[in-house]
């Protein structure tokens, strides 16, 4: 009894993968939606709806008149077809069909734009290149255009699998940095996190959201260092439609790979101020000079000098002064008398 009411539950599961794609992917192309020199294999059979012929105009210009760059597509390339350098550079902006009238976009050009840099957060500054403490907060941040090619209307084949961007981070001796700590090794507090070697990047600006947390200054249980000083390399790479085909040498850069971004950790330099014992006053009989000898790591003031102070006296009035004589006087006389 349970097995018939399982077959058309089965059924139904196989009948809802049959209706997913096959794979995602970035290469279908939709009409008018931006395409970067270099892509290979992109189907842009959308934009060109049957025609054959593709146009260019400089921007702004009357397109009325001939087009400064014409391309004609072999039939059937529309579905693999490459933005080669060799033809497309230079021509960025709109691309129009133009075999039969109305001119419709077909796809809308750009030159790849890929940048990495070191970034202060706390001074929101580029510091790629320089020398910072260990306790410093830095990310790494990358700008590009090619965000453009993720988005469902544009590529209406792709999934969050699609991403194509790597970042690298190596270490002083040039080893492979997979994972971060936020504090001492094995402290109740301390989070490992995986690096973010794969970022998605769906905006004009990224940052690596836990670069701050990256505790350069951790500890391992036996009290040594989790990292050491010295230079970290960052380098990141994208491979839109396997565009690192299309580029070699030094027009890789900028476009496929950022090439090597540094920044050298110093050790923080930590300031303390001497300490100071109160002043002590050396008990009746104890040796004052011995009194004053510290040891290094105290300073020891000396007893205050005992000063003798000096007794004065009030005159008196003048009128008391003279009774006091006379008193006097009388009791001299009476001794006398008798």
């Amino acid at each position: 009894m349970k097995m018939n009411r399982l077959v058309p539950v089965l059924f139904l599961l196989l009948v809802i993968i049959a209706g997913l794609p096959a794979s995602a992917s970035l290469s279908k192309v939709a009409a008018g939606a931006p395409v970067f020199i270099g892509e290979r294999n992109i189907d842009i059979s959308s934009g060109l709806n049957g025609h054959s012929v593709i146009a260019w105009w400089p921007e702004g210009s009357d397109r009325s008149g001939d087009p400064a760059k014409t391309v004609t597509i072999p039939a059937g390339s529309e579905f693999s077809f490459t933005l080669d350098p060799a033809v497309f550079t230079g021509y960025t902006g709109t691309w129009y069909t133009h075999d039969t009238k109305p001119d419709i976009p077909v796809f809308v050009l750009y030159q790849p734009q890929y940048t990495l840099s070191v970034w202060d957060v706390d001074t929101n500054k580029d510091i790629t290149g320089q020398s910072v403490p260990m306790s410093a907060n830095i990310t790494y941040r990358i700008d590009t255009n090619l965000y453009m090619a993720l988005d469902y209307a544009k590529r209406p084949n792709y999934n969050p699998s699609d991403g194509f961007y790597t970042v690298k981070l190596k270490s002083p001796t040039g080893a492979n940095i997979p994972q971060i700590y936020t504090g001492n090794v094995g402290a109740s507090t301390t989070q490992i996190l995986k690096f973010d070697s794969s970022p998605f990047i769906k905006t004009p600006t990224y940052t690596w959201a836990n670069g701050p947390a990256w505790d350069r200054n951790a500890l391992n249980p036996d009290s040594s260092t989790v990292y050491q000083t010295g230079t970290y390399t960052f380098v990141a790479t994208q491979d839109l439609n396997h565009m690192s085909e299309s580029y070699s040498g030094t027009a890789s850069i900028g476009t496929v790979t950022s090439g090597d971004k540094t920044i050298t950790f110093i050790a923080d330099a930590f300031t303390t101020s001497p300490t100071v014992l109160p002043s002590l006053t050396a008990p009746q009989g104890t040796n004052t000079a011995a009194a004053t000898t510290a040891s290094p790591q105290q300073t020891v003031s000396k007893p205050a000098a005992t000063v003798p102070v000096k007794t004065t006296f009030t005159p008196l009035p003048a009128g008391l002064a003279l009774a006091g004589l006379g008193i006097a006087a009388v009791a001299l006389l009476a001794r006398r008398k008798y």
